[in-house]
C-alpha cells in the first residue's frame, strides 16, 4: 500500500505499544511522529527539496498535541485495516491480574513485514535509497523503535550505511546530525544497543531474565493444561491460549524450543516450570538475532 512517511512510521512504531496508557516509550514515538508530519509538510515535490532546521523541528514537537496525533493516525490506519487493538500478551501470563485490562496496538502483519522488507532491501543491499527511507530509518532511531525491529547484525550494517550516506546524500548530511533524544533517551538507546548485541551471544541470551522489570511482557510465563506435556502438546496448549486472547501468531520453527511470531514480534518458547508444586509451561524470550 502507498503510505505517507508519517503513516509508515506509525505502522512500524505503534506495533506492540500500549494503547490506553501514557507509557514513556509511546510518548517518545508520538514526539517523533510530530517530526514526521513536519517533514512531510516541508517537502516541495516540484523542486524535490526538504526544508527543515533543528530549531523548527523542536518547535514542531513542542507545539504538537500528542493525544490528538495518536488518535488521528490510529484511526487513519484503522480505516485502511492496517492496525487494531488487542489484549496485551501479559494477559496470557499465569500470574497476570485479570482485573487489569491492558490493550496494545497490533499492525497488519503483511504490511508491517512489507514496510520493513523495503527498508532492509534499500539499506542492506547495494543500490539507490529513497528520501523517504533515509528519513524513516532516522525517525525509527530517534524514537528507539530501531532497536526492536532490526536484528543486531542488521543494525550494524544500517549504521555503516547511514555513515556513508552522510557523505553521499545532501538530505542525510543535514538530517542525521540532528539528535532529538533526551538524556534518558540516549541512555535507553545505549542500553538497548548493548542488550541487542549481548543477546546475539550464547551467554547473553538470558539478559531479559536478568532485567525482567525493564520489559515485563518479554518474560511472560504461559502454563499448559498437561503435566509434563510433550513438545507438540505443549505448543498446541500455548498457541490455543494465545489465539483465545485475540493475538495473531505464526510458527516459524517447531521442535523442543519453538520460535513463534506473535503480533509481529518473534519469541522463543522455552519449556519451563514454576512453583513449589511445579506448574509446567513455557516462558517467552524475545528472539531478535
Amino acid at each position: 500500500m502507498n503510505l505517507t512517511l508519517a503513516e509508515r512510521f506509525t505502522l512500524i512504531s505503534f506495533n506492540g505499544r500500549e494503547s490506553e496508557h501514557r507509557e514513556a516509550a509511546k510518548q517518545s514515538i508520538l514526539k517523533i511522529l510530530a517530526v514526521a508530519i513536519y517533514l512531510e509538510e516541508h517537502y516541495n515535490s516540484t523542486s524535490d527539496i526538504w526544508t527543515f532546521s533543528k530549531e523548527a523541528i523542536k518547535s514542531a514537537i513542542k507545539g504538537a498535541n500528542k493525544k490528538t496525533l495518536e488518535r488521528t493516525y490510529f484511526e487513519r490506519l484503522q480505516n485502511y485495516q492496517l492496525i487494531s487493538k488487542v489484549n496485551s500478551l501479559l494477559g496470557c501470563d499465569l500470574y497476570y491480574d485479570k482485573n487489569i485490562q491492558l490493550k496494545v496496538y497490533v499492525s497488519n502483519s503483511k504490511e508491517f513485514d512489507c514496510q520493513l522488507d523495503q527498508l532492509k532491501a534499500e539499506f542492506l543491499e547495494e543500490g539507490p535509497i529513497t528520501d523517504d527511507s533515509i528519513i524513516l530509518v532516522w525517525l525509527l532511531l530517534e524514537s528507539l523503535t530501531f532497536f526492536q525491529v532490526f536484528s543486531c547484525s542488521e543494525q550494524d550494517k544500517i549504521f555503516k550505511k547511514m555513515t556513508r550516506l552522510r557523505e553521499e546524500s545532501e538530505l542525510a548530511k543535514r538530517l542525521y546530525p540532528i539528535e532529538l533524544r533526551s538524556l534518558w533517551g540516549t541512555l535507553s538507546a545505549g542500553f538497548l544497543l548493548m542488550k541487542s548485541q549481548a543477546a546475539a551471544t550464547e551467554t547473553g541470551k538470558g539478559l531479559n531474565y536478568i532485567f525482567p522489570f525493564f520489559e515485563r511482557k518479554y518474560s511472560v510465563f504461559i502454563d499448559t493444561e498437561s503435566y509434563l506435556p510433550n513438545a507438540e502438546t505443549r505448543l498446541k496448549n500455548v498457541l490455543d491460549r494465545i489465539a483465545a486472547q485475540g493475538h495473531v501468531y505464526e510458527v516459524l520453527r517447531g521442535g523442543a524450543v519453538p520460535i513463534v511470531k506473535i503480533d509481529n514480534v518473534k519469541y522463543e518458547l522455552l519449556p519451563s516450570a514454576v512453583g513449589k508444586y511445579p506448574v509446567h509451561g513455557v516462558r517467552l524470550r524475545l528472539y531478535n538475532l
